[in-house]
């Protein structure tokens, strides 16, 4: 949770950096970074999308259906309102946006800073100028088609190989921990950056195992309520395990944070909760500053970016990372914890900020795609 009174805040940063240099130095940084996500914007691309992953995200709950809008100039109108008013940072959700890569392209000219989240099966094509998260879940075909219902992480490391937007987002479950170190071996040697999340259930998805449904042909093919990827708090410690042995083997690889790592698999909630057990002070809320939008281009008020997310369980690294871009009281408790969020805030730089611009101009390719972070 962040600190209530951010003069408290500020009041104790400059005890703790005052009698250390080098606290002070990383802070400025860290200030700078931070500005990037002042005020973020989701825009969700498509509801189309061409994987079913156990317990979707975004299809995984009662979702009403919209009328997308079909005409890229209304897009690029919108687009430029939204830079009109100042958008910091654009994430570029859905399903997949892949599958319009036109309403990508209207974005590309309006924002310096973006995020797409991506599966990684289709290409998205090198002129777009936005960070590439692709959403990885196995490190082997027979995992992979039971957590998405198609085996397509090879597809991703052919379709990204090298691409400098690129960055790999390995989703940590029960069911996929024993292949995280191959995701990093692959990783290496596609000469592309490894960061993780962590396998969070919707409400829809916990309702249904508490329900003993059957399993259907969509997004609930496998899970039963003796067997699902769910994290235990034992899945928990041993991912923490995991990704810190993968930190020490591929440094030049994987981008991550160990007071990060330590924080988000800690046991219970990662979120302090309100009577009727949503996250308040989540950084992933929809609030006035940080606005969501659907394919039809109206403002949506839900409750955070992924609504459907149980909040007492929720560990998802959209919710944990945007959460940990103000510091709370435990990371002001000392010197070393404040330099632990330091940390955190560094790791933040490198796996969500692509610099795509050169004095206020966007590379021309092949510069952008081959630009190093």
């Amino acid at each position: 949770m962040g600190t209530s009174d951010p003069r408290v805040a500020l009041r104790r940063i400059r005890e703790l950096t005052g009698s250390r240099p080098d606290l002070a130095a990383r802070y400025e940084a860290a200030k700078s970074t931070i500005r990037r996500f002042r005020k973020p914007a989701f825009y969700e691309i498509t509801q189309r999308c061409n994987l079913k992953c156990e317990g979707c995200y975004y299809f995984e709950s009662e979702r009403t259906a919209m009328d997308e809008q079909d005409a890229v100039a209304e897009w690029e109108s919108f687009f430029a309102r939204e830079a009109e008013r100042q958008v910091s940072m654009a994430y570029f959700v859905g399903a997949e946006p892949a599958l319009h890569q036109e309403r990508l392209m209207a974005a590309s000219g309006h924002f310096q800073y973006g995020n797409v989240g991506t599966n990684g099966s289709i290409r998205i094509d090198a002129a777009i100028p936005f960070r590439i998260s692709i959403s990885m879940w196995a490190g082997d075909d027979e995992t992979d088609r039971t957590l998405r219902g198609a085996s397509v992480f090879r597809k991703a490391f052919r379709n990204y190989c090298g691409d400098r937007r690129a960055i790999v987002y390995y989703t940590l479950s029960r069911w996929n921990l024993d292949g995280a170190r191959r995701i990093a071996e692959l990783c290496r040697d596609h000469g592309l950056p490894l960061t993780f999340n962590l396998y969070s259930p919707t409400a829809t998805y916990l309702a249904k195992l508490a329900d003993h449904q059957p399993n259907d042909d969509a997004f609930f093919r496998v899970s039963n309520s003796d067997d699902s990827p769910m994290l235990s708090q034992d899945d928990l410690r041993a991912a923490e395990r995991v990704v810190l042995e993968l930190m020490e083997d591929f440094p030049e690889t994987v981008l991550y944070s160990r007071a990060y790592n330590r924080w988000s698999t800690q046991p219970g909630p990662l979120h302090a909760l309100d009577d009727e057990g949503n996250a308040p002070l989540c950084g992933s809320r929809i609030t006035s500053l940080m606005h969501y939008y659907g394919s039809d281009l109206a403002r949506k008020e839900i409750k955070c970016c992924t609504p459907d997310l149980d909040c007492s369980q929720c560990r998802i690294m959209s919710g944990g990372w945007s959460t940990k871009l103000a510091p709370d009281a435990r990371d002001l408790a000392s010197a070393d914890s404040f330099a632990d969020w330091l940390e955190m805030m560094e790791a933040l730089k490198r796996i969500f900020v692509y610099e795509h611009r050169v004095s206020g101009a966007v590379r021309s390719e092949p510069e952008a795609a081959l630009h190093t972070l």
